[in-house]
C-alpha cells in the first residue's frame, strides 16, 4: 500500500499547557494492508524557528504538547513492531530542513530494554555550535515523546475516585426517591457521604493501581496484536480516549 507520513499542522506555536511542534514531527507509516499500518519511526524536520522555541522552551520548562492522535499513534508504534509482533526499539532521526540533502543528520536507537544507540551525521560534526544545538533538540524532542507513553488516564484518579462515589451515592438514593424527597435534609447527607466514599475510592485505586494498569495494558496489547482488525481498531481507539 506504500508509506506515509501523518503530520499535524498547528497555527499556533505555544498554548496554556506547552509547546506545539507537531508541524515539525513525522510518523513513517507503511499500510500493508486495508486494516493493518506499520510505523517504521519519527522523524523530526527542524530549522532555525523550531530549534530556537525549543531552546525557549528548555529555559522555560516547558513541555511538548501533543495530540491525541499522535499520542495514540507512537503507543502503538512503541507497543507493536513488525509482523505484528511486540516491539523491541524505538528510532528517531531528525534533519534539518536548509541542509542541501535530506538525509538524517541524527538518529537514535531506543530499544525497549534499556539501550540507547546515538548516531550524528560527519556533516553535522562540522559546526560545532550548530550540532550542539541540534542535538539538544533531538534528545528533548525524544524525551518528551517518551514521557508521554504513560497513559493518562491512570493520572486522573481523583476524577475517577469522584466519579465512582457519585454513582454510589445516586445509586443507593434511587430506590428511596420517594422517602427523600419528602425529607430533603436527606440530600445534604448526601454531600459528607459522597467525600468519605471518594477519599476511600481514591486510597483503594492507588493502592490497586500497579495491577489496574498491568491489566489494562495486557487488554491493550490482546488487541492490538490480534488478527481481527475490529479488536485492533477498538485497541487503538482507547489509546486515543486515554490521551
Amino acid at each position: 500500500m506504500g508509506r506515509h507520513f501523518y503530520q499535524k499542522h498547528s497555527q499556533k506555536a505555544y498554548s496554556q499547557d506547552g509547546l506545539n511542534l507537531e508541524r515539525y514531527i513525522k510518523v513513517d507509516q507503511e499500510r500493508v494492508s486495508r486494516f493493518l499500518v506499520l510505523f517504521h519511526g519519527v522523524h523530526f524536520y527542524l530549522d532555525q524557528e523550531a530549534l530556537q522555541e525549543i531552546q525557549q522552551a528548555q529555559n522555560g520548562d516547558r513541555s511538548l504538547e501533543i495530540s491525541r492522535q499522535l499520542l495514540a499513534d507512537f503507543r502503538y508504534y512503541a507497543l507493536v513492531g513488525c509482523e505484528n509482533r511486540l516491539q523491541s526499539g524505538l528510532i528517531f532521526l531528525t534533519y534539518y530542513n536548509d541542509q542541501v540533502s535530506q538525509t538524517a543528520l541524527m538518529r537514535s536507537f531506543v530499544a525497549l530494554d534499556g539501550d540507547i544507540i546515538h548516531q550524528i551525521k560527519d556533516e553535522c560534526l562540522e559546526n560545532a555550535d550548530f550540532c550542539r544545538q541540534l542535538a539538544s533538540a533531538h534528545y528533548w524532542l525524544i524525551d518528551q515523546l517518551l514521557g508521554r507513553l504513560r497513559m493518562g488516564a491512570f493520572l486522573k484518579l481523583n476524577l475517577l475516585s469522584w466519579v465512582l462515589s457519585l454513582l454510589v451515592v445516586v445509586g443507593s438514593m434511587i430506590p428511596n426517591w420517594q422517602e427523600i424527597i419528602e425529607n430533603p435534609w436527606m440530600f445534604l447527607a448526601a454531600v459528607p457521604m459522597s467525600w468519605f466514599l471518594q477519599v476511600g475510592f481514591k486510597r483503594l485505586l492507588i493502592l490497586f493501581l500497579p495491577t489496574i494498569r498491568s491489566w489494562v495494558l495486557r487488554r491493550l496489547l490482546s488487541g492490538l496484536l490480534s488478527t481481527k482488525s475490529r479488536q485492533r481498531k477498538i485497541a487503538k481507539d482507547i489509546m486515543t480516549w486515554l490521551g
